[in-house]
């Protein structure tokens, strides 16, 4: 079928699709505001196209497990807690302006992005281990984020921690719920004979996702080149930093479990969903521009983490 090859073709190719999309949406004129209502939408739409690849009851058993909840928490909180903290005190230490260092500690609070499950899947890393991940952060993060926020940050507007947890709560279980009626419509034989398709699916909602976050973004550039290049630097920076120290930490150790963990953390500790404060906060340019200036590396990332991964695997 048509619709599958050309499905097929974008999932071979997904990572350069994902960098090249991000010059179009630059491109597409300013379709109003009203598109960003459809970004949940979006993103349940990323989650189930990952999540439907997964064995999810095999999974739910597995995170049940005491061991695996006392591990996932423990990430889960140094990903949350412990990375804002140390973002903080260098940030501190280089004098950050003011106006950055509210960016980057909203960016370093947010819980990982949907995209990290499918991405982990892509790049051969533990697709499970980063599903758990995600679903535990973003269940803390709603209240982990907003505490920190006012720790760390002055004048900041109150968030509603129990309407965060409630929208990112219905965007995982509406994922989780497609990917189970997409798995028992088609059967898992068939989704196993068709992955790349499902990773061009993916493709596809990382594509319409940069539409609604880039939408305006080409005028705020033109009228500030130099605040969207510092921007795209200060995003870069933070993202392949973090990516870059978990992959030099997963060298040293001999153990394949153990690096494999730490290359899933590399996923997860660089792309977070900055949106998610983005649309909670009151609207500020420099968010705006920093969360759109946000998706390079975060589109970047499959073909930075896999370079990467080969490097280092090569140089064992």
């Amino acid at each position: 079928m048509p619709f599958i090859s050309g499905l097929s073709f974008l999932g071979t190719h997904a990572r350069l699709c994902l960098p090249l999309g991000i010059l179009v949406a630059l491109l597409l004129p300013d379709v109003g505001s009203q598109i960003r209502h459809f970004v949940p939408y979006i993103i349940v739409m990323i989650y189930a196209s990952a999540m439907i690849r997964l064995d999810l009851w095999e999974a739910l058993r597995g995170s049940l497990k005491p061991r695996r909840i006392v591990q996932n928490i423990g990430f889960s909180l140094g990903i949350l807690v412990l990375v804002p903290c140390l973002f903080f005190i260098i940030a501190q230490g280089l004098g950050l302006p003011d106006e950055f260092l509210s960016v980057l500690i909203w960016y370093a609070v947010a819980p990982p992005i949907a995209s990290t499950i499918w991405m982990c899947l892509l790049l051969g890393f533990r697709p499970v281990l980063a599903m758990e991940l995600v679903v535990m952060t973003s269940l803390l993060a709603p209240f982990t984020g907003p505490f920190l926020g006012n720790l760390f940050l002055t004048d900041v507007v109150p968030l509603n921690s129990f309407d965060l947890f409630v929208r990112l709560a219905l965007m995982i279980i509406g994922g989780a719920g497609l990917a189970i009626l997409g798995q028992l419509a088609l059967g898992r034989q068939r989704i196993t004979r068709n992955e790349t398709a499902f990773d061009g699916l993916s493709t596809v909602a990382m594509l319409l996702f940069l539409i609604p976050v880039f939408n305006g973004t080409s005028t705020q550039i033109a009228a500030d080149p130099y605040l969207a290049i510092q921007l795209l630097c200060l995003a870069v920076l933070v993202n392949f930093g973090s990516q870059l120290f978990m992959i030099s930490t997963a060298f040293l150790f001999q153990q394949p479990h153990r690096r494999d963990s730490l290359n899933v953390m590399a996923v997860i500790t660089g792309n977070r969903n900055v949106g998610l404060y983005y649309a909670a906060l009151p609207y500020d340019p420099v968010m705006s521009l920093f969360t759109a200036m946000y998706q390079v590396p975060l589109y970047l990332t499959p073909l930075f983490l896999g370079w990467l991964s080969r490097r280092s695997t090569k140089d064992r």
